[in-house]
């Protein structure tokens, strides 16, 4: 019996246009009432994915930053964490001048930039949150770095990514959250991990644990859980690695999750 649900948030509980459609709100209104956890799986920082929560009135613990921190919401104390040391985090804002690649930083659930233009305020309406404007980040990081995140269009990046030093493969989780968002992490940074740690955290079975997700960045806690499940729009990689494939976002696709699992109709 499944006792833990793990979920994405963007493009999979989350519409294309960042709203919950009613039918998912039941869905989380039916695990509530039966006493199953609802864990909210991001690559966003930990205030924007709290935000999420608190709309939807779920406290339980929550992954952040593609599986780098693990917080509880409602004290804000964090149970788990895994970050970027400083000369890495340099190593990847050189390799970002020199390509001239917006970038992004996060440091104790900061967000940091260099230069404010129209990638930062794209950026800040999708998490709703506030940029902080550092002179140069070579000279600014000086501890350990949660997240480094380049944005721009797909086809550089992906070109970008092919070539990267070797060694990085060793040091960095590097993957897309979305087709512009190329994040690097810790090497040992993962939602599976994260999901791994929650459900011993809970004196869980992996078999009682169902995830539910749209990128490939989520093919970690997909293959984890007992259950995994990927909405109609995922990427091909995350359809292969899921037990099955529900509508999309769109479309209610977490809440046909529910009910197919739970075997009840919204």
């Amino acid at each position: 019996m499944i006792k833990l649900v793990a979920t994405d948030l963007d493009d999979t509980l989350l519409s294309k246009d960042l709203t919950v459609t009613e039918k998912n709100l039941k869905a989380i209104e039916f695990l509530k009432q039966n006493g199953i956890i609802l864990i909210l799986a991001s690559g966003r920082s930990y205030p924007s994915v709290k935000k999420v929560a608190y709309d939807l009135q779920n406290f339980y613990p929550m992954i952040t930053y593609q599986g780098a921190l693990v917080y509880d919401p409602k004290n804000d104390r964090k149970l788990y964490g895994c970050e970027i040391k400083p000369e890495d985090a340099k190593e990847l804002v050189r390799l970002a001048k020199d390509e001239g690649i917006h970038v992004h930083i996060y440091i104790d659930n900061i967000w940091y930039v260099e230069v404010m233009n129209e990638k930062t305020e794209y950026y800040k309406n999708l998490t709703k949150l506030e940029p902080h404007r550092v002179e140069n980040f070579l000279e600014f990081i000086d501890r350990p770095v949660t997240k480094v995140l380049f944005f721009d269009e797909h086809e550089r990046l992906k070109a970008l990514k092919e070539r990267l030093p070797k060694d990085f493969s060793k040091k960095f989780n590097i993957m897309f959250s979305k087709p512009f968002f190329l994040e690097f992490t810790d090497i040992n940074v993962s939602k599976g991990n994260a999901l791994k740690f929650l459900t011993e955290y809970y004196d869980l079975k992996r078999e009682e644990v169902m995830a539910i997700g749209d990128g490939d960045n989520d093919i970690s806690m997909i293959e984890y859980a007992g259950v995994g499940v990927a909405v109609g729009n995922a990427t091909e990689s995350l359809k292969s690695a899921a037990n099955f494939v529900v509508v999309s976002c769109d479309e209610s696709g977490f809440a046909e999750a529910i009910e197919k699992v739970f075997n009840v109709h919204f």
